[in-house]
């Protein structure tokens, strides 16, 4: 198997709707490389359910995926993220701060569409094909 993952909310919003890029990439890191997620991409996912059908498709879209916490070094990490971008003046989302935060802290790679946002954080690393 290839590399840790962390993918994006916006990857998998793609895989479920059957939309490119984001489904490609998501199935490309789901069966070459090792594919996580984090806590707060969860939260988000499940914020745009609106059924229990729709509930349940997102529970079987992230089996086999390791979820990830916000923790105290992934706070440590996003907090540290949240005052670079603030002092450069390019303050991105919280929840992308708070997602940047966890991968860093977890040493992983990000799958994501938002490159223009994910891309001003020092020391992140995005995945490419």
């Amino acid at each position: 198997m290839g590399n840790p993952v962390c993918i994006d909310t916006d990857i998998i919003i793609d895989h479920l709707r059957g939309r490119f890029p984001g489904a490609k990439i998501f199935a490309r890191v789901v069966t070459e490389d090792v594919p996580y997620t984090t806590s707060i991409t969860r939260f988000e996912l499940f914020c745009g359910a609106n059924n229990t059908r729709e509930k349940e498709i997102i529970e079987e879209c992230l089996l086999g995926f390791k979820i990830l916490p916000f923790d105290e070094s992934s706070s440590n990490e996003a907090a540290r993220i949240y005052r670079y971008l603030k002092q450069k003046g390019e303050l991105i989302g919280m929840r992308d701060i708070l997602i940047s935060g966890i991968a860093m802290a977890y040493k992983l790679i990000i799958a994501t569409n938002n490159i223009k946002e994910f891309r001003r954080i020092k020391g992140l690393s995005l995945w490419r094909e």
